[in-house]
């Protein structure tokens, strides 16, 4: 009889965004060769309260000779599973699902006889097994499954969870994934928020639908996917997500136009500031061009604007401020298209021109400026500086936005990324291979239709405190706001937002229960990390300081973050072997060469970038710049260093070394996975891998399995002890020993 074993370097999950995922068993005969996945689909309808899922894989036989085995499904924990669909090929199959108590003893049968670490992840959940027939010598056999559940409430929000979190490293990437969620309900649909991957676009299809798409190839997946919404027929809906686990909390606060009553929308009085000089020539002229001319043709009837073009001088199209006419817009589009390239880069002539357009007088309007530039200011006043004093004394109160469009690598990133920051605006850069108009305008689409502007938060009842993004920005048509911060203290209190409207000045108040824990959205505190260690990054980025980088390095390190700071996460000799002269390079312009996603101007959860990680609006916009832990993300910094060769195999050798599971981040160091709550000094205690004591451990402890499925050498913090689980150690322990391991608090 052939006894089906579980290999365990196919259950993986996604670093950019994860998927339940089968496992198929090959049969325990001595020559155990996984089915490699070639591709996995995942498709989701979500009706109100009930989800429909269906996945589709395709497994290969990498071996020579035909292979037989089992499909292992984990049922997603808690759900309310109503119907099973399984089909392997073109015929139905009968499957049998297995309770988690029987799943788990063949689980521990299983890891005690493969001594595979990887296989606790699914033990404390529900299982399908069902038999697959023979997979010719490298054949493929698909596999689709369909199942239903009732989705979980969790506190004001409605959750969506698609499972399979197996943290250990992997041979082989899914050859290709793509994950597509529809989602639908009765009632007007607010928030939409996905947690764990904020890049997944979020496409609006009227008030009541919306799209959550994301696809990748060659990847290692690492996090469950994680789709948080809500509806409301209020004017505004406001939600607020908690974490605590001790010590003080965190929350994300979720701001969304309400389904109801529309908000009235906010007229726009906006000035386009185009760079026609001759640096942006032949296919990229003509690129914005296109770009500006939609902006124009897609102004509101209630807007006024104006349209400066500049080289060595600016030039005003109006003498001021005009309505939004068919002719007023005719004679734009027509400047637009006329114009040519030439001259030089007078930046802080067109700037001035611009801000001496709005009326000094207080307005409900929002005003905001668009500048789209591809060069250095090499006309009239060049000094950054300089321009920057210039922009501040014509806007002392910050009420006009700038927001910044730099195309090519020849921009000068840190005053675009200054000007922007201190004018409550956005700042963005576009590639020169990349299509200029369809960034620009669906940024511009996003930005549209504000509703809401000069947001203020305060909170009662407890004290919040480290709130990112500081400027809280613009609220939109088809948008959201995120913001998440700490807060001190617990018990019922209070969130509240002051901001202008059309009408009058709102005040938005939302009830919230601060509790002392509750640990079950453990996303929220590396989602705060990534936002403060952003803006830390501004700062360093415009105020070099290093009391600032080291305060990155320790958030970094406790959180998981990959920046350009934290160097402990990289291997320098892989890196600078093919370069010393490189390294010398590095080391004198102070750069310590790391990943890219939090470093550079594509920070992502930096200030000036945060508004951009939530431009998910109607026209489907994603976040132009990466997550942490994404793979091939080159900042300009590197391209001019000659580093982009390098990017892939540096953020791969990242993700070798770090894990986040949950709340808790571990490094690799040597052959142990550490906790990062782990201090020298510690009390251990020292538990002998896949022994009976181990099992007692997971037994006592469910909640660790996700920890110690990273491999058979762990060191996890607790409460009033560590635990460390190797191949030395206690095959069983004293009654204290289970006592300080069992302490909460």
């Amino acid at each position: 009889m052939r006894t089906p074993v579980i290999v365990g370097v196919l259950l993986v999950c996604l670093a950019s965004l994860a998927m339940a995922q089968g496992v198929l068993i090959p049969p325990d005969d001595g020559r155990i060769q996984p089915f490699q996945v070639k591709q996995h689909l995942v498709n989701v309808s979500i009706r109100d309260g009930v989800a429909e899922t269906t996945i589709d894989q395709t497994f290969v036989n990498t071996t020579d000779v035909p292979q037989e085995g089992e499909y292992w499904f984990p049922v997603p924990e808690g759900a309310a599973v109503t119907r099973f669909t399984l089909t392997v090929g073109d015929r139905a199959v009968e499957a049998r699902l297995l309770p988690k108590e029987e799943a788990r003893r063949i689980y521990e049968n299983i890891v005690r006889r493969r001594r595979d670490p990887a296989l606790l992840e699914f033990a404390e959940r529900n299982l399908l097994r069902a038999r697959v027939f023979p997979i010719p010598p490298r054949g493929e056999r698909r596999i689709q499954l369909r199942y239903t559940e009732t989705l979980r409430r969790e506190g004001e929000v409605n959750r969506y969870l698609l499972p399979l979190r197996a943290t250990r490293a992997v041979s082989k990437p899914l050859g290709y994934l793509r994950v597509r969620v529809e989602l639908a309900t009765s009632a007007p649909l607010t928030n939409v928020y996905c947690a764990s991957h904020p890049e997944a676009v979020v496409k609006r299809e009227g008030a009541n639908r919306a799209v959550i798409e994301w696809s990748a190839e060659s990847i290692l997946p690492e996090r469950d996917l994680q789709i948080y919404y809500s509806t409301s027929s209020e004017k505004y809906d406001l939600r607020v997500l908690t974490y605590r686990a001790g010590g003080d909390g965190y929350f994300v606060m979720l701001l969304a136009p309400g389904g109801g009553q529309k908000p009235p929308k906010l007229p726009k009085q906006i000035v386009f500031v185009f760079d026609r000089t001759g640096s942006k020539a032949g296919e990229k002229i003509k690129q914005a061009k296109e770009a500006l001319a939609y902006c124009v043709r897609n102004l509101q009837p209630e807007d006024r604007f104006n349209l400066i073009l500049f080289n060595e001088q600016p030039h005003k199209l109006f003498d001021g401020l005009v309505a939004v006419t068919r002719e007023n817009v005719d004679r734009a589009v027509r400047e637009v298209e006329a114009l040519t390239a030439q001259g030089g880069t007078n930046i802080a002539d067109a700037l001035r021109e611009a801000l001496r357009l709005f009326p000094k007088e207080e307005t409900n309007a929002l005003q905001a400026v668009v500048f789209l530039t591809d060069g250095l200011p090499t006309v009239g006043e060049t000094d950054p500086n300089r321009i920057l004093n210039a922009v501040n004394e014509l806007n002392p109160n910050r009420r006009i936005r700038i927001f910044s469009f730099g195309v090519g690598y020849d921009v000068n990133v840190h005053l675009l990324d200054r000007l922007c920051q201190q004018n409550r605006g956005i700042s963005s850069y576009v590639r020169p291979e990349e299509n200029i108009e369809a960034r620009v305008s669906a940024f511009y689409n996003a930005i549209n239709v504000p509703v809401l502007a000069d947001l203020k938060l305060f909170c009662e009842g407890v004290e919040a405190y480290d709130v990112y993004p500081r400027d809280i920005p613009d609220l939109f048509a088809g948008d959201q706001i995120v913001v998440t911060g700490r807060y001190k203290g617990s018990g019922r209190g209070a969130v509240v937002l002051e901001a202008m409207s059309r009408q009058q000045q709102e005040r938005i108040r939302h009830v919230v229960d601060f509790p002392e824990r509750a640990e079950s959205m453990d996303f929220i505190p590396r989602l705060w990390a990534v936002r403060k260690i952003g803006y830390l990054l501004d700062e360093v980025r415009l105020h070099r300081n290093q009391e600032v980088i080291d305060e990155i390095v320790r958030l970094a390190k406790e959180y998981g973050v990959v920046t350009e700071f934290t160097s402990f996460l990289i291997d320098e000799d892989m890196i600078m072997a093919q370069a010393d002269d490189r390294r010398m390079r590095l080391r004198a312009q102070g750069l310590v060469f790391g990943m890219a996603p939090l470093s550079g101007a594509a920070a992502v959860g930096a200030s000036t970038q945060a508004q951009t990680l939530q431009r998910q609006g109607s026209g489907g916009v994603a976040a132009p710049p990466p997550v942490p832990g994404m793979v091939g993300v080159v900042t300009q910094r590197q391209e001019s260093l000659g580093l982009t060769d390098m990017s892939a195999e540096v953020a791969e050798r990242a993700q070798q070394v770090v894990r986040n599971i949950g709340r808790r981040t571990f490094y690799q160091q040597g052959a142990q996975w550490v906790d990062s709550r782990y201090r020298s000094g510690q009390q251990v205690i020292a538990i002998q891998a896949f022994s009976e004591a181990h099992f007692a451990l997971l037994r006592k402890r469910p909640e660790l399995r996700q920890y110690l499925s990273l491999g058979d050498n762990v060191l996890i913090q607790l409460e009033r002890v560590a635990v460390q689980v190797s191949p030395q150690g206690k095959t069983s322990l004293t009654e204290a020993e289970w006592q300080l391991i069992e302490a909460r608090s």
